[in-house]
């Protein structure tokens, strides 16, 4: 995600970079996809500037005391 938040710092004008799996950064999907070729993973994530701000401030925001995943077999009221 690090990664993801210094590409569009880098690039203001841009909304959404194409990742290949070897963490490589492009503006054109056909560009990450023809890099991809060469690649034993394939897959394209797509990131857009909006996705990498909301979950970078999610993570900073994160507070394990609040957190909403509660392991399932814990009783609250066990003594």
């Amino acid at each position: 995600m690090k990664n993801a938040r210094s590409h569009f710092d880098n690039h203001v004008r841009t909304d959404k970079l194409y990742f290949t799996s070897d963490n490589l950064a492009f503006f054109e999907e056909q560009n990450a996809i023809n890099h991809a070729k060469g690649l034993q993973d394939r897959k394209i994530t797509t990131m857009t500037r909006e996705e990498v701000d909301t979950e970078l401030e999610e993570l900073a925001n994160y507070d394990p005391e609040n957190d909403l995943l509660a392991d399932p077999y814990d009783e609250y009221d066990a003594e």
